[in-house]
């Protein structure tokens, strides 16, 4: 957590103290996906800075909606969130429509909690939890609705003890007009 909060302070701290061309080279938004493994449904926040044309930085928080059981008088809730660092190479781009591949670094946390009673007392309130970090490998394309509105969809795998497809759709608003 001490992580991701120092993540989303340099990053309000260096759109503040941004000059303009720094600012017209920076979007963000965010949207929602789909992890194929936790197969869960999650909520995604996303920056993009376009370094070169052609080369883009994202980083990215995801988190999937807590997944809850109730295993005989005892509940179980489980719940996994993302930290992704990625770089995008734009294969393809016109005035509204571009393509990209992307390759980055993934910090994948998870933690399950049992609250209760079950198997004759056993995981009396237990918690357990756990990170990773591993790659990220995909591609995504983005098409432009208005000159600071655009719309993205991305698949990526993630390479790690987490191992799972991540599908994810939203929007971006540009901090300039495209």
């Amino acid at each position: 957590m001490k992580k991701l909060l120092l993540f989303a302070f340099g990053l309000i701290i260096i759109n503040s103290v941004s000059a303009q061309s720094f600012k017209d080279k920076i979007s963000f938004g965010g949207g929602i996906c789909y992890g194929t493994e936790i197969e869960r449904l999650g909520i995604n926040i996303k920056g993009l800075y376009e370094i070169t044309e052609k080369i883009h930085g994202s980083p990215s928080f995801t988190y999937f909606f807590t997944k809850k059981e109730d295993i005989g008088e005892a509940k179980w809730k489980w719940s996994l969130w993302e930290l992704n660092f990625d770089g995008h190479y734009v294969f393809t781009s016109s005035d509204k429509f571009s393509a990209y591949g992307l390759a980055g670094i993934n910090i994948t946390h998870w933690g399950t909690k049992w609250e209760g009673d079950t198997y004759g007392g056993y995981f009396h309130d237990f918690d357990n939890s756990d990170t990773d970090i591993g790659l990220n490998i995909g591609g995504g394309a983005t098409y432009n609705f208005t000159g600071s509105l655009s719309g993205f969809g991305e698949i990526k795998y993630v390479i790690s003890n987490y191992d799972q497809a991540v599908f994810t759709f939203g929007v971006l608003y540009h901090l300039k007009k495209k």
